[in-house]
């Protein structure tokens, strides 16, 4: 391999860690633009699993890093409503968002589970038409609730609001159709407001993130003979480009959360629905008339 291959390969990783870290958090589909970008630059990443793990956990990380002092605030209280039945009263609160986390968990973890296989069947056929569907899904949904309330909506999530925002998550394992818009515009059909959906769904992308991997790793355990990695596991540059990938996930998960609040609070949600409703029919015309 030469010097100005292993360079090109790691400008492509670059991109791809960028792509997965920008659109992770955005309403617009993180696999639905990495399989964009695998299609334009002859990337396969996604016939091996090793890549989507390391980008989605820089991802992970960059939430987790983020959200650091709410999420050790709600596990300490959730852990001392269960163990120190004195603090109930104060702590019944986070006590309660954390199985509302789960509740709106579930749907999603049975969905992946049981037809996760076969969305990646029909996503190796038709990569760009699956995209192009699951685009267009995520601009209609966002365009339904552009003009919904971003400041005065409901600060607390129910139970039911939660069932609701769980049931429409469930669909985010389609390529092209986005986790974060889905979850933003179910809870804003809810009244909730802006901020509080944002939060919420950000908590739900920490169970569903671990959850997809300890899938991956299941599976790996059952069948480990013909399991596959995307990538010669004896090419030393492979684990480079990933590692590097996952690095500018991190970095570019980071960027978005910052800046989403902003752009949400603005009500810009239009913008956003009609570049997915664009690329999606991009997709959609490329995928069925032109590969």
């Amino acid at each position: 391999m030469g010097f100005s291959e292993i360079i090109q390969h790691f400008l492509e990783y670059i991109i791809l860690g960028i792509v997965q870290g920008i659109t992770e958090v955005l309403p617009i589909s993180s696999s639905g633009h990495v399989t964009i970008a695998q299609q334009l630059m002859g990337i396969n990443t996604d016939e091996g699993i090793l890549f989507l793990i390391l980008v989605n956990i820089g991802s992970l990380v960059a939430i987790l890093f983020h959200f650091r002092k709410f999420l050790a605030r709600l596990i300490k209280n959730f852990l001392s409503y269960l163990f120190r039945p004195s603090t109930r009263q104060e702590t019944k609160e986070d006590w309660l968002y954390g199985w509302k986390v789960v509740l709106a968990s579930l749907p999603i973890g049975i969905v992946g589970f049981f037809f996760n296989h076969s969305i990646n069947l029909i996503l190796a056929d038709y990569p760009l038409v699956l995209v192009g569907l699951g685009l267009l899904i995520t601009g209609t949904a966002l365009y339904l609730v552009r003009n919904k309330s971003y400041v005065n909506g409901r600060q607390t999530i129910t139970f039911r609001d939660a069932a609701v925002i769980g049931l429409g998550q469930m669909f985010a394992p389609i390529p092209g159709l986005s986790r974060s818009g889905i979850t933003t515009s179910s809870g804003l059909m809810r009244k909730l407001s802006m901020e509080t959906v944002l939060i919420f769904s950000f908590m739900l992308y920490i169970p569903v993130s671990v959850g997809s991997m300890l899938k991956y790793g299941i599976d790996y355990l059952q069948s480990p003979a013909t399991f596959s990695w995307g990538f010669d596991v004896n090419n030393g540059w492979f684990y480079a480009y990933y590692v590097v990938a996952a690095a500018f996930s991190f970095f570019a998960t980071l960027f978005s959360i910052k800046y989403i609040f902003i752009w949400f609070r603005r009500g810009k949600l239009v913008l956003f629905s009609i570049y997915t409703l664009v690329l999606g029919t991009i997709s959609l015309f490329v995928g069925l008339f032109l590969m």
